[in-house]
């Protein structure tokens, strides 16, 4: 699997998720046999890295692409961590950024970087003798991830139109960073939606009220959204107890059908590293419980009770009639050991009310991985490609819709060769897609 990570968003995640990966590699309490684990460091190494440094450091298979210097200088430099990246893979023309412009990026970054782009990543997919496709990590905010990395994934899937591609997109706090950020976020959309396999879509302000509500993290950083990004996608990607598990396979159970090519990634347990060794391990049960009640939606339909904020609870509360996000798909991904008397009991995940009457495939998928993932007893992601995708997009439509109506920022768009057909081709896009997952019904 080759990473690319664009633009500031990306190479900062980028760089917190390798050093995840470099953890979880070294992590000393497994709880599985040493041929497990080295069977399970083989198939990591395999997947993340390429080849060792002379000084014994692991190598990310991993393409930085910005247009300025200070990010991925400073994440290449990094002398604490057990893994570097190659610094012939940093594609950077120092240009003074993007300026939070998506056509500045795509029209203008991109023509001066794409040649760049496209040589390396020639380079590093000729190396492998299987490749499992391309893992994009960008913010729909800036110009750079948004805009190159927009102009890039059209490249990549002319270039390579059987390779599997799994973009990670980071979307804006919706009170906003910037001004063009839901321009940018909408342009974004629309053209991942038709080139990659999937984009699995992670909220900055879901992320940042996980760190203060569970992590106790009361200045969360940009640092601490990366650390709860990263650590979902590794419990969604790190090895597990099946030889098919690769990315065309994770593609073709969560995003089969192809008007739903988004997922989100919702986790359990999270808990402060400081408190691990006090915290009370459940049974996998309730980890599942809490992990379905994630899924609930509001009576009136407005807004998710959001179950992500809260800790499991063991004890079973009244019994009330809830609702629940229709979903075209779901894959749960356990980690760690499950025993006679503490079984993994996937019932309440394959209820058939939780999916829409006409998805015939199989729409729910389970996965199970012995080891211990990050020291943690348990842990459990779960995959899910359900209705509740069109909240975010709905309300950057609608910020991005209100702008526009009164023609605010586009100069700064036009100036760059973007024209009104091009915004309201995007417009037609995202809201064609918050339109059919609005229209998922649940089954009986």
């Amino acid at each position: 699997m080759l990473t690319i990570q664009f633009g500031q968003c990306g190479n900062q995640l980028g760089h917190e998720l390798f050093s995840k990966v470099s953890s979880d590699l070294e992590s000393l309490n497994t709880g599985i046999p040493y041929e497990a684990n080295y069977e399970y460091a083989e198939n990591t190494i395999e997947k993340w890295f390429d080849g060792m440094t002379e000084h014994g450091r692991h190598v990310a298979r991993a393409i930085l692409v910005d247009t300025e210097e200070k990010v991925v200088s400073k994440v290449c430099k990094d002398a604490n961590t057990s893994w570097t990246y190659r610094t012939s893979n940093v594609v950077c023309q120092s240009g003074g950024g993007c300026a939070n412009n998506w056509a500045y990026g795509y029209k203008i970054n991109s023509q001066r970087l794409s040649n760049t782009m496209l040589n390396v990543t020639r380079q590093e997919i000729e190396k492998l003798d299987r490749s499992q496709g391309f893992l994009l990590l960008l913010s729909s905010a800036g110009g750079t991830g948004s805009g190159v990395g927009s102009r890039m994934v059209e490249i990549l899937r002319e270039e390579y139109e059987t390779k599997a591609i799994v973009a990670v997109i980071v979307l804006p706090f919706t009170f906003g960073e910037v001004c063009t950020q839901n321009y940018n976020t909408i342009l974004t959309l629309a053209e991942f939606s038709d080139r990659a396999d999937v984009s699995v879509l992670f909220e900055n302000q879901q992320m940042h009220a996980m760190s203060t509500s569970l992590l106790k993290n009361v200045n969360t950083m940009l640092y601490d959204i990366n650390s709860i990004i990263s650590e979902n996608l590794l419990a969604a990607l790190q090895p597990i107890n099946d030889a098919r598990y690769n990315m065309n396979f994770l593609i073709s159970k969560i995003a089969a059908h192809p008007n739903f090519r988004f997922a989100t990634i919702k986790s359990t347990p999270h808990i402060p590293v400081t408190s691990l060794q006090y915290e009370p391990t459940h049974k996998w049960d309730v980890y599942i419980r809490h992990l379905k009640q994630t899924l609930r939606i509001s009576k009136s339909q407005v807004e998710l009770t959001n179950a992500q904020l809260k800790t499991p609870n063991p004890i079973l509360g009244k019994t009330v009639s809830h609702m629940y996000s229709p979903c075209v798909s779901n894959i749960l991904v356990t980690r760690g050991k499950s025993i006679e008397n503490d079984a993994v009991i996937l019932e309440d995940l394959q209820k058939r009310h939780l999916y829409p009457e006409w998805i015939m495939l199989e729409s729910f998928t389970h996965l199970h991985q012995q080891r211990k993932f990050l020291n943690r007893d348990k842990f459990l992601a779960l995959i899910t490609n359900n209705s509740e995708i069109h909240r975010p997009l709905d309300i950057y439509l609608d910020k991005a819709w209100n702008s526009y109506k009164f023609a605010a920022f586009l100069h700064q768009y036009k100036q760059f060769g973007l024209e009104e057909d091009d915004f309201l081709e995007a417009f037609a896009k995202v809201e064609n897609i918050v339109q059919e997952y609005k229209s998922l019904k649940s089954g009986n």
